[in-house]
């Protein structure tokens, strides 16, 4: 679209142009020729007249002979005549009755007194021409002036004083500066009326071909226009509704991609920004739930450690007063150590159990600094001594969250079910897996005898899952070890 635009622009500067060339260029030509011409009869008085100033110093009357210009010529006002690369400048001693420009020349001193003059009727030599010059007449320049009878091409030249040393740069500098300047040489001649106006006859043609022109471009700048904005207004009227659907809570709204144009690439931003914004919302849902699940497990964990927790030590303490209250040998000793032993095991199980539902730093700190944690709040909060051996091992994030939860179920199971003191935590990457160790020295259990729990039984399914394998070695007074391999990221 903005190319047909920019074609149809190109093409009517052209015809205007073209136009424009054919009536005015020929005339401009004309002016300039003229104008080189003037400047080139300055020059050539210049050179004449440079040794005259230069061995006088001041006015003198030896410039008035010979005379300035051409006697009989017959070239009067308003006209203007060619010879060689100049202008031809009458001489012209009676001031001519006709008010029209005429072809003359000056040669002046720097504060415009006439030295010479080819028209001394009306220009006399040792009067000031000032007030009769153009405005710029010292600046050693030429243009097309207007005089009350008409146009006018004039120069002027700068006099400078040459000698043996002289540079061109030197003269350039004398004349900006008007330093040893003898005088000016000025010369004007008539710009022909042909070459100045243009010809209203002329101007008849080409306001006709305007006019025609903009009567045909009209319609049909309005039928192209029409053409060609309907597709785009469509579809960017698609994208508004894209975007009040955005603005309503529908993310899933997306444009189709109509071409490669400008418009085509603000459709593709468009479905990129929307499904980024999807992505963005979909992980802020999900932060959000998983932040709620670790609030939740906080509060569960305070509610057991606040109430259930107080009244297992509350009654622990209870049944140790009560046997040492009662003598050695009363019946009940039996019932109040069984009873002590419980509450123990109790208070143990809700230890682990808390420590599980305790909120990780797995997502922040990485699997080993998390595994090493949760190795030192067990020795801190369950009273048993954990050695571990960390390797730092490359995982995919799946990979790392089951082994920190297998790692986790196997303590627990160690402290809560085992009675094991001593537990062993090992991680390194044996081969293309990741191998995860956890030993204790508990009373181990006969795995023909007792049937697996729910925890380990979720731990095999979860390895098999990822494609893993799970092996567990125990017996009734052994302890336990536990094994996993995993897929190990490369």
């Amino acid at each position: 679209m903005t190319a047909s635009y920019v074609l149809v622009t190109f093409a009517a500067v052209i015809v205007v142009e073209a136009l424009a060339g054919i009536l005015l260029v020929p005339n401009l030509n004309v002016q300039a020729d003229l104008d080189n011409r003037v400047v080139n009869t300055a020059n050539m008085y210049v050179k004449e007249y440079e040794p005259m100033l230069a061995g006088a110093g001041t006015l003198p009357e030896a410039l008035a002979k010979p005379a300035l210009g051409r006697p009989g010529t017959g070239l009067g006002p308003g006209q203007e005549r060619t010879v060689d690369q100049g202008v031809l400048i009458p001489h012209e001693d009676k001031p001519l009755p006709e008010t029209a420009p005429m072809s003359m020349a000056l040669v002046l001193d720097p504060r415009g007194t006439i030295y010479a003059s080819s028209y001394p009727g009306r220009y006399v030599v040792g009067t000031s021409a000032v007030d009769r010059l153009p405005r710029l007449w010292q600046t050693g320049t030429s243009a097309i002036g207007k005089l009350p009878g008409g146009l006018i091409a004039w120069a002027t030249q700068a006099i400078i004083r040459v000698t043996p040393d002289t540079r061109a740069t030197d003269l350039v500098r004398d004349a900006k500066s008007l330093k040893n300047v003898l005088g000016f040489v000025y010369v004007q001649v008539p710009v022909p009326p042909s070459t100045a106006v243009i010809d209203p006859a002329a101007l008849t043609p080409l306001l006709r071909s305007g006019v025609i022109f903009l009567l045909v471009t009209i319609p049909v700048g309005v039928l192209f226009g029409t053409l060609t904005t309907r597709g785009t207004v469509q579809r960017l009227r698609r994208l508004a509704a894209g975007t009040v659907g955005f603005a309503a809570g529908d993310f899933s709204r997306r444009v189709p991609e109509s071409g490669p144009d400008e418009v085509g690439q603000l459709e593709r931003h468009f479905n990129a920004m929307a499904g980024r914004l999807s992505d963005s919302i979909a992980e802020q849902r999900a932060l959000a739930e998983r932040n709620a699940r670790l609030a939740e497990r906080s509060r569960i964990s305070r509610e057991l450690h606040d109430s259930i927790s107080q009244d297992l030590f509350s009654i622990n303490a209870l049944a140790g007063g009560l046997r040492k209250a009662l003598p050695a040998d009363a019946e009940v000793q039996p019932q109040l150590e069984t009873l002590s032993r419980t509450v123990a095991s109790t208070i143990q199980e809700m230890r682990a159990l808390l420590l599980e539902l305790r909120p990780t730093a797995l997502e922040e700190k990485g699997l080993v600094p998390a595994l090493t944690d949760l190795c030192e709040a067990y020795e801190v909060r369950a009273g048993v001594h954990v050695r571990r051996e960390l390797e730092p091992v490359p995982l995919d994030p799946a990979i790392e969250q089951a082994i920190f939860r297998i790692a986790q179920e196997g303590l627990s199971n160690a402290v809560r079910h085992s009675e094991a003191d001593r537990i062993e935590l090992r991680l390194r990457q044996s081969g293309a897996a990741a191998e995860l160790t956890v030993a204790d020295n508990g009373r181990g259990f006969d795995r023909g005898a007792s049937p697996h729990g729910l925890g380990l039984r979720l731990m095999a399914e979860r390895v098999r899952e990822l494609g893993g394998s799970l092996a567990i070695d125990s017996g009734a007074g052994l302890g336990t070890r536990l094994r996993v391999l995993l897929p190990a990221g490369t």
